[in-house]
């Protein structure tokens, strides 16, 4: 039994924010596995997708503490995926020039091959999650989520 079904059989055990934040937490866990299936068939991670999607679309160079700090990540295990990533062959670290203790990474033309082959079965597969949903909830959707990072964040 999940922790959804666990609050369906038992709800005056329970408040309804406490119902509403283990529904985000569960769909949270199931987004995770769904992206595991996906990304096993063109990377080893779904980080390593984000570091690339982030990498392609920056406007300047990031250093490893930007990344980790943007993908709310420890900066050990940021540097652990990258290290995977550079012998792969996917990105490149260079010493930071106003940093010389940080790194910088950048795509390399291989790593930018394998997201363009990534990025459009990523987007359908996330508008088939998000089929069910209408603009405007997906609106709604966009604006609670924000107001709980939004709250969670104030709370560090």
């Amino acid at each position: 039994m999940n922790a959804i079904e666990l609050y369906r059989e038992f709800p005056e055990t329970e408040t309804r924010e406490q119902q509403a934040l283990m529904g985000v937490w569960h769909v949270g866990q199931l987004l995770k596995i769904q992206a595991r299936r996906f990304f096993r068939e063109y990377l080893s991670s779904e980080m390593q997708f984000n570091i690339m999607l982030l990498l392609k679309h920056a406007d300047h160079p990031m250093n490893q503490q930007e990344l980790s700090e943007k993908l709310l990540v420890d900066k050990s295990n940021l540097t652990g995926v990258a290290g995977r990533m550079e012998a792969a062959g996917l990105l490149i670290r260079r010493v930071d020039p106003l940093d010389s203790r940080a790194y910088q990474l950048e795509l390399t033309s291989r790593g930018r091959k394998i997201l363009e082959h990534v990025e459009m079965p990523y987007r359908a597969e996330v508008k088939k999650v998000m089929a069910d949903f209408s603009p405007a909830e997906l609106s709604m959707l966009i604006r609670f989520m924000e107001r709980m990072r939004k709250t969670l964040n104030s709370e560090e």
